[in-house]
């Protein structure tokens, strides 16, 4: 399980920003929300040290954004959670599991909540190492 990280872990490290990546999938609570499913957005960011791929100018030398972005799809579009704060847990993990990163930084956010009320969304935001 990845470890939680402190703004300390991160200082001095570069960062690789995919913001607002845009999925269809059926997560959360109730079986409303599972049937007809929503919008989530997710944005990451990957701690590193990008100094060699800017000395090579080599995709091979940085983490491929594809590869990043593949691995977002796969955990947003499988099996369905309760919670989003499974959702991006699940994610962090495999993130930090398959690229040269030290930290990731995920968030996301689904377009309809379950609310008695008017709501724009709801999102989740969590740091790992």
């Amino acid at each position: 399980m990845a470890g939680r990280a402190l703004p300390s872990d991160i200082h001095g490290l570069d960062v690789i920003r995919l913001q607002d990546m845009v999925f269809q999938a059926r997560h959360g609570c109730t079986t409303a929300e599972r049937e007809l499913g929503a919008l989530f957005s997710v944005s990451v960011e990957l701690y590193l040290d990008t100094r060699k791929a800017a000395a090579s100018d080599q995709l091979s030398d940085t983490t491929n954004v594809a590869d990043i972005n593949e691995t977002v799809l796969e955990i947003v579009t499988g099996p369905s959670r309760n919670l989003l704060e499974s959702v991006a847990e699940d994610m962090a993990e495999a993130l930090l599991d398959r690229f040269n990163i030290e930290a990731v930084r995920i968030r996301i956010s689904k377009d309809r909540v379950p609310l008695p009320g008017p709501a724009a969304g709801y999102e989740v935001e969590i740091l790992r190492r």
